[in-house]
């Protein structure tokens, strides 16, 4: 059983992430599990099994930029032990500032890339997006994230 900032969870060994390098802010935790709630639906959570008070909200990027586009590199390939791209799982962090939920950002510059066979996750960095892309915008059909 693993408490975290959501609740407590029981959680099989599969479902658990491993990032080696931890997560940018967060070096020093190494295990993760994404989390779905039905009341956040379409944003998920990545909960730190490390520290309960760690919960990131993650959404699939292409959801938000249906154009969005993410290469791997050899080395990244490597670090996540990829033997099929079907196994990669791409989420995007967002932010919600307190209050405004109508100003919530997604991070499309640095996606989390989960390995669901290997269980073995990192963030990348990818120089041409928006650290804060809006959610909510002209060209986002806002019926898609209800």
């Amino acid at each position: 059983m693993y408490k975290t900032r959501l609740g407590e969870f029981e959680l099989e060994d599969n479902e658990i992430i491993t990032f080696p390098n931890g997560i940018p802010g967060f070096e020093s935790l190494k295990k993760f599990a994404v989390i779905s709630l039905e009341e956040t639906k379409p944003i998920f959570w990545l909960v730190s099994l490390e520290d309960e008070t760690i919960a990131l909200p993650i959404i699939d990027p292409w959801l938000i930029k249906e154009d969005y586009e993410i290469e791997l590199s050899e080395d990244e390939l490597k670090i996540l032990s990829v033997e099929d791209p079907s196994d990669i799982v791409i989420w995007s962090v967002v932010t919600i500032p307190f209050g405004k939920p109508q100003e919530a950002t997604v991070n499309l510059r640095a996606p989390i890339i989960i390995n669901l066979k290997s269980g073995i996750g990192m963030q990348i960095i990818l120089e041409n997006y928006d650290l804060k892309y809006p959610i909510i915008s002209p060209n986002t059909n806002n019926d898609e994230l209800k």
